[in-house]
């Protein structure tokens, strides 16, 4: 019970708050009628194509979904933004992005819930994404950023929030960066000519470019909140009401994959290749430059949404007891 990866083409965020939720199964059945008629439930997952992602295709390549009842289709998008009309309208059933994008879908009035963790930041050291600036430009700390041009792949979003917080931390005016969107696949040509003047990378894009002449590391905003999740399995309410079987076998084919895939000494290596179509070297610098946990981090979240509402980029914490799903 294998499917392939296959492109998704979303809308934009805007138009999602346009959309009536609909939710429910992405095959029209409930668990119940589904399991009456095949031991599989389908499940449509969406991922974001960076490095630590690739963990989901091995998931479906490894069978571990399979080996927990369930028939995993995977769909890409640029971001967890991006996916959000899907997932309100039962095209995708859960999206591995973002927690800040599920806050802010929440304060919108969305009925959102993470069901799962899946990967956070390191508390220290090189990290899974960081900034990156040309070299010799006097760019050597967080306020450096004041009145300067920064590229993250969706505004509002986790990257600049945590550099805002960087920023304040080391005594800048948050306020006075100036972030632009750009799709990380594009972002170190538009820093090599000077379109902008850092870049907000992940794996294996943020290695690529720190290894490249004139391009230098800054540091890494996601450890303003140690062990922050990077990214987390979230879904709708409507989804989590009536698909109660599907997210605990989904659940526990996460805790699976995690302990498989963290102990499988060259499985990882070959799965970032071949998802980001990477050579090898540089396929195993990206691995685990994160930490892979099924289990949902709520106290760094709940700093997270705080963060976001010293912001503005929420107008109040979304968590309440039923925003984790555990």
């Amino acid at each position: 019970m294998k499917s392939m990866t296959r492109p998704f083409l979303a809308m934009g965020f805007a138009g999602l708050l346009a959309l009536t939720a609909c939710g429910g199964p992405a095959s029209g059945e409930s668990d119940d009628e589904a399991g009456a008629e095949s031991e599989f439930i389908d499940l449509t997952l969406g991922i974001i194509p960076i490095a630590h992602a690739s963990i989901i295709p091995y998931g479906v390549e490894k069978g571990i979904f399979e080996e927990h009842g369930l028939n995993v289709t995977i769909e890409t998008g640029q971001g967890a933004a991006a996916m959000l009309p899907a997932l309100q309208t039962g095209q995708m059933d859960v999206v591995i992005g973002n927690a800040a994008s599920v806050m802010q879908a929440a304060d919108q009035g969305m009925d959102m819930r993470i069901v799962s963790g899946f990967a956070n930041s390191l508390e220290e050291g090189y990290d899974v994404n960081g900034v990156l600036v040309r070299s010799g430009e006097g760019i050597e700390s967080w306020s450096d950023l004041e009145g300067l041009d920064v590229a993250t792949n969706a505004l509002r979003g986790q990257g600049d929030l945590t550099i805002m917080e960087s920023v304040e931390a080391d005594g800048g005016d948050p306020s006075a960066v100036n972030f632009v969107e750009i799709n990380f696949p594009d972002m170190q040509s538009q820093l090599e000519v000077g379109n902008v003047d850092a870049i907000w990378a992940p794996e294996p894009f943020q290695s690529n470019a720190e290894s490249t002449d004139g391009i230098e590391m800054l540091g890494h905003p996601n450890q303003i909140i140690p062990g922050l999740p990077t990214v987390v399995g979230f879904s709708t309410g409507d989804y989590v009401e009536n698909n109660a079987e599907a997210l605990s076998r989904f659940q526990d084919a996460m805790a699976a994959l995690v302990d498989q895939y963290v102990n499988d000494p060259t499985g990882p290596t070959e799965a970032v290749m071949e998802f980001m179509d990477v050579p090898e070297e540089v396929a195993e610098v990206t691995l685990f430059l994160d930490e892979y946990d099924s289990e949902i981090r709520t106290e760094q979240l709940g700093d997270l949404a705080d963060l976001m509402v010293k912001y503005g980029f929420i107008e109040e914490n979304p968590i309440d007891d039923d925003f984790f799903i555990e």
